[in-house]
């Protein structure tokens, strides 16, 4: 069963809350990354200097690199090295490609921000800020490179106040050795793969950085008399149907042309008051799958019984067991409310996922059952992998209606996940969100009757919200 770093050492909820840290889940990433504009305005007294570091950093990194003659030369290596980011291990945030382990910045990737940074700072612009905007024009640097980049500079400060909280709520530490950052510090123990840990101020956190704001092209065209009218005659057109890599591309080409355009876009970005990730509300469903779960086994339980040595045909009747009952609770429980934010607006798949897993995981558990939320075994990541021993699996694909390959999933995705985890049973767990036309589900569940007996089992959950009775009444 998932667990939570507090709930594991013992720190009650509201004890822990009033830190100020993000209470990580220790076997899941938690997809919020270190905005560097929430640096700005953070109350954290570890982090107070931080936002001057970071620009400190980069202004440090865009001298050197105003002193590049050629390639590869002296101040070429050097600006290099400087924007090597290794990933801090044990943050629990942001993008891991299994459990939560990330990638951080490879040689690729770092010589081409390089190359791009090299030519906005030959066209005039020399603000450092602009390495907080790189994501948005830099093609392979999304919110997890900022963040890890981020990350790297304030390493030391995000360990002090990690040794902080845990000198307040007396949770134990051990020397560490943090490789990344060249140093040796007393850290708390992931108990899960006995690493060190590092915990993250809520306040510097968001699902998606202040910079991705401004990464539309016509917001950068609105600066410029010439590129807007290059996007009226016909460029703007096509933009609608721009892939974000050829976004980004479009944006890199128009800030070496008009450096003018991105000095202003820089002004604009450092002029906005930049807005904290709403942890009451939790719009992309990242925390609230763990309180809501991690007691369904005491407030609904659910029996279930396994043989020392289950069959397949067992473990998938487990399986199936485990998906009708997050069906009732979506349906019955208001379960179902946790997948739609405040507004009203459905949250993403991935919120469905956590919502899933924190209910599966709870009750697999007190079977012998592992629970798997992802597998690199085929041709890409399955949502969730049950297995009791290495034979006996069970794969379980979850997808909202809205979700446009929902078809597909059903006919390729989980069969092709199947072969490759030689699992002899799958489960088609479809959460309706509203987000299909009744003609377009009439025609799933007839294609669902006409696959067979051999085809994926379909589970249908209703997520739709529903008017209250006393709203109803009105």
């Amino acid at each position: 069963m998932s667990q939570s770093f507090a709930d594991y050492y013992g720190i009650d909820e509201i004890t822990f809350e009033a830190t100020g840290a993000l209470d990580p889940i220790l076997d899941v990433d938690t997809r919020l990354f270190i905005d560097p504009a929430l640096l700005r305005i953070t109350t954290i007294p570890e982090l107070e200097d931080s936002y001057a570091e970071v620009n400190g950093y980069f202004a440090d990194v865009v001298k050197v690199i105003q002193h590049i003659e050629r390639p590869n030369d002296r101040m070429w290596r050097k600006a290099d090295e400087l924007l090597t980011f290794p990933e801090i291990g044990g943050l629990s945030i942001g993008y891991a490609s299994k459990g939560t382990a990330g990638s951080g910045m490879g040689p690729k990737i770092r010589a081409q921000l390089l190359d791009t940074v090299r030519q906005v700072v030959a066209a005039g612009v020399d603000d450092p800020a602009m390495f907080e905007l790189v994501g948005i024009f830099e093609e392979g640097i999304g919110p997890d490179r900022i963040s890890d980049m981020i990350a790297k500079i304030i390493g030391p400060n995000l360990i002090r106040f990690t040794q902080r909280v845990c000198s307040d709520c007396g949770i134990p530490m051990e020397a560490f050795k943090i490789a990344a950052l060249g140093v040796e510090e007393d850290l708390p123990v992931n108990p899960l793969t006995g690493r060190p840990l590092i915990l993250v101020p809520r306040e510097v956190l968001r699902d998606l950085p202040v910079a991705e704001d401004y990464s539309d092209v016509r917001f950068a065209a609105q600066f410029n008399a010439t590129l807007r009218e290059e996007l009226n005659s016909g460029i703007g057109l096509a933009l609608r149907e721009m892939t974000a890599k050829e976004k980004k591309q479009k944006l890199k080409e128009n800030f070496v042309r008009y450096p003018e355009v991105l000095a202003e876009v820089i002004r604009q970005y450092q002029a906005a008051v930049p807005v904290r990730y709403d942890f009451s509300d939790d719009p992309t469903g990242e925390v609230v799958w763990y309180k809501a779960t991690k007691r369904l086994p005491e407030a609904a339980p659910l029996d279930l019984q396994l043989s020392k040595q289950p069959t397949v045909e067992e473990v998938f009747k487990i399986v199936e067991a485990i998906c009708i009952h997050f069906k009732r609770l979506v349906e019955d429980n208001q379960l179902g409310q946790l997948l739609y934010d405040k507004d009203g607006k459905p949250k993403y798949e991935s919120a469905a996922q956590l919502l899933f897993f924190g209910v599966a995981s709870a009750y697999c558990k007190a079977n012998n059952l592992d629970l798997s939320p992802e597998s690199d075994a085929g041709r890409g990541p399955v949502d969730f992998k049950v297995s009791a021993g290495f034979k006996e699996k069970v794969l379980v694909e979850l997808k909202l209606t809205s979700n446009k390959q929902l078809v597909h999933g059903f006919q390729n995705q989980l069969p092709i996940y199947q072969r490759a985890e030689n699992a002899t049973h799958g489960i088609y767990l479809v959460v309706d969100n509203g987000g299909a036309s009744a003609a377009r589900m009439n025609a799933f569940g007839q294609l669902v009757r006409d696959a067979g007996a051999q085809a994926p089992k379909v589970i249908l959950v209703d997520a739709i919200r529903k008017e209250s009775a006393s709203k109803a009444d009105e």
